[in-house]
């Protein structure tokens, strides 16, 4: 088990994630933050916290460092929160970056009283952290009318054996986005409505730029692309049952696709190691006619502090097979908020996270995409994002990553079996199988 006072002193600000990889000059190869993460990072965290009053009750809340809100915008939040009790409720605020979050959950759970109340979560940790009583369920804490104006699935993405354990906060999902100018320079109007007219726009644009690039490096990414690959050609990786379906059609066809677009140079020559802030940067640097990726390529594409495609950046829906009969395929990675179960103030820390996803909250955070559909058809959310409709409809079309108690093990196997497919040591056909061997028996290992 790590340790947690290490892993809570190494902490990354968003400024300085930014700083590492997103400016052009490092070029390529070196996770609904609508938009921008970079407008988001003008101020970091590196800055002196408020002390508590004196006999303040202290609500300490994790979250993540690289998306949802400015540092400043949660401070000024908890600053209401604590005015909203008369000074005698404090909300102190700590970041830290995915995998440490992860970790520091896991390790949470040995300690009671928990050292946090309040965590941000991915959706794919909610099973095994339920699983392991860490969470505090919310089953009861979300009215009907909140829940009248949540899509079923984001309640859903953060539910476990019928149980809501966490509350959505940031809805990220993939898009396509695409450089006008390049699709203009060889007779294209309109970005793809399928993914055959996809693949046939990345072979024209090949003789003038590289069409392609996605994060097939061997982490979360790879995992949550082939997601996406796979719902492209109308399937999933995992059944209901949790079942793996590598063997079936669409995971096979999304495998030689991968393979296909590799071996015909239709992607980045370093795919291999490709991240998704990799790709952004590709895509924004103008060498680079396509990049799927979640949405804070959106707020960087018209950013000229990060971007060399100033007015020639395009989002649309994500392509589907046209015998899908779908308007668009994707991916989420919705990111939620969550009361841990050994939380000494537990009714307290579930005020705090309705709160922080209330509509009154998220109404004024135009750059991001809210939770709430009331917000999302609002007036102000379409002038604040006129292409609001692309990512409802990628959102409507998202597949999740499977809901898994073992979750984390079994994306540490697809990424290890398809980064050798990126690589070349093996064929699409074994990847696949070899996965689905090695995924039936973690299956069964997890079910025993």
């Amino acid at each position: 088990m790590p340790d947690t006072r290490a892993l809570l002193s190494r902490r990354y600000s968003r400024r300085s994630f930014l700083d590492r990889g997103l400016r052009i000059g490092i070029g390529v190869g070196g996770g609904v933050a609508l938009a921008s993460m970079l407008d988001a990072c003008a101020t970091g965290s590196g800055g002196t916290a408020p002390t508590p009053p004196p006999g303040a009750t202290v609500i300490r809340s994790l979250l993540f460092d690289q998306v949802g809100y400015d540092p400043t915008v949660l401070q000024s939040l908890a600053n209401k929160f604590r005015s909203l009790h008369d000074n005698k409720v404090f909300v102190s605020i700590e970041t830290a970056h995915y995998r440490e979050l992860y970790e520091s959950i896991l390790a949470a759970g040995l300690s009671k009283p928990s050292p946090y109340d309040v965590v941000a979560l991915d959706q794919v940790w909610v099973p095994e952290f339920a699983s392991r009583k860490q969470l505090l369920s919310l089953k009861d804490q979300i009215p009907d009318d909140a829940r009248s104006d949540l899509l079923p699935s984001l309640l859903d993405a953060f539910s476990y054996k019928g149980t809501t354990w966490a509350m959505p906060q940031v809805l990220n999902v993939q898009s396509l986005y695409y450089n006008k100018s390049q699709l203009k320079a060889v007779g294209f109007v309109d970005p793809p409505k399928t993914l055959e007219e996809w693949y046939s726009q990345m072979t024209a644009v090949r003789q003038r730029i590289t069409p392609f690039i996605d994060s097939w490096a061997q982490d979360e990414g790879l995992t949550s692309d082939f997601v996406r690959l796979t719902a492209q050609f109308g399937g999933d990786l995992f059944d209901a049952a949790g079942k793996p379906l590598l063997q079936q059609q669409p995971a096979q066809r999304a495998a030689a696709f991968m393979r296909q677009l590799i071996d015909e140079h239709l992607v980045a020559a370093d795919i291999a190691a490709s991240t998704e802030p990799d790709a952004m940067r590709g895509f924004l640097a103008g060498g680079v006619a396509f990049n799927t990726n979640w949405n804070f390529v959106w707020g960087s594409m018209n950013d000229s502090t990060y971007s060399r495609i100033l007015g020639q950046g395009g989002v649309a829906p994500i392509p589907a097979a046209a015998s899908t009969g779908k308007p668009a395929a994707s991916v989420s990675g919705f990111l939620g908020l969550g009361v841990l179960a050994n939380s000494a103030h537990a009714e307290l820390a579930v005020e705090w996270l309705r709160y922080l996803t209330s509509p009154e909250v998220q109404a004024p955070q135009t750059a991001e995409l809210p939770i709430w559909t009331s917000l999302q058809n609002s007036a102000e959310m379409r002038k604040a994002n006129p292409q609001i409709n692309v990512f409802l409809t990628n959102l409507a079309n998202a597949r999740p990553r499977p809901k898994l108690v073992h979750y984390v093990e079994a994306s540490s196997v697809l990424q290890r079996h398809l980064h050798d497919l990126v690589l070349g040591t093996v064929t699409p056909s074994k990847a696949m199988a070899d996965a689905q061997a090695e995924l039936v028996a973690l299956q069964a290992r997890f079910a025993s």
